[in-house]
């Protein structure tokens, strides 16, 4: 893959954005791409077990790389969120 086609895959943003509220971290978090969620699954996120976890952090890594879409990296975060019972805002 082409490193400008790689660059155009991480900064695409998502039709929708995630917002958490996360304990680590003062205020709510705005996600708007897969770098982002992936930042904060393996940075922040109070646990780091659980298939949800697993498959959100290997789709946004995809997804940064241009192997999956971004859609599914959503999805995938979305599904880690509910598996930690964390607040979604949206």
């Amino acid at each position: 893959m082409h490193q400008k086609t790689r660059d155009a895959d991480m900064l695409k943003t998502w039709n929708e954005c995630v917002i958490v509220n996360l304990p680590d971290l003062a205020g709510v978090q705005i996600v708007w791409t897969p770098a982002e969620a992936a930042r904060l699954l393996s940075e922040h996120w109070p646990v780091s077990v659980g298939s949800a976890y697993s498959a959100a952090l290997n789709a946004c890594t995809d997804a940064m790389l241009g192997t999956a879409s971004h859609d599914e990296a959503r999805q995938a975060f979305v599904a880690a969120v509910e598996e930690a019972q964390i607040k979604m805002l949206r």
